[in-house]
């Protein structure tokens, strides 16, 4: 059974380059512009979604309003959030983890290392 990965990031060629990247390792992904757009997907197709990866900077809705909305709403809180960003600011990494965040993945980020974070936050939810 192939895990889905949500892949949020305002960027369409960074969101198709990591889709790609995630498939090639045999995933499936679907992709969101931003943190209301992944909200509204996740929500719709909760069941079929192992895992939000997200930017942590974006218009609308940043990674961090997503991922504690995520959290707060029962139906997708289980769902393992990974942000995948330039963002380095420890205090935003703090209030993340507080959050619920499953992983911080730092671009630019080194294939072994990330994928072996995606697979733990899978795992572990």
């Amino acid at each position: 059974m192939k895990k889905t990965i949500l892949v949020v990031d305002d960027f369409a060629s960074i969101r198709d380059f990591v889709c790609e990247t995630l498939q090639r390792k045999g995933y499936e992904t679907l992709g969101a512009s931003n943190g209301n757009e992944a909200f509204k997907v996740l929500t719709e197709k909760n069941d079929s979604i192992n895992l939000v990866l997200t930017d942590y900077n974006m218009p609308d809705c940043t990674g961090f309003e997503l991922l504690k909305k995520i959290k707060e709403n029962p139906a997708v809180s289980k769902v393992p959030v990974v942000f995948l960003t330039t963002e380095s600011n420890p205090d935003k990494m703090r209030s993340a983890k507080e959050a619920g965040l499953s992983a911080w993945i730092k671009k630019p980020y080194r294939s072994e290392t990330f994928f072996a974070q995606i697979e733990n936050a899978i795992s572990n939810g």
